[in-house]
């Protein structure tokens, strides 16, 4: 999971991507902060436009 961005190295903002695999072209471009433990169903069902209307982080 990292941020997204335009061509501008300093407009990452609150938008994020999923990978489903590897892409060593987005290293050194973007930062990785966290990964999937569990419920990848639910990552390979997610679709553009579709939208978090809850967050839960466990520490």
């Amino acid at each position: 999971m990292g941020m997204a961005r335009s061509q501008d190295p300093d407009s990452a903002s609150s938008q994020f991507y999923i990978t489903l695999a590897e892409v060593p072209f987005l290293d050194g471009h973007y930062a990785v902060f966290g990964k999937v433990t569990q419920g990848m169903d639910v990552v390979r069902s997610l679709r553009a436009g579709d939208r978090m209307e809850k967050v839960r982080i466990v520490r």
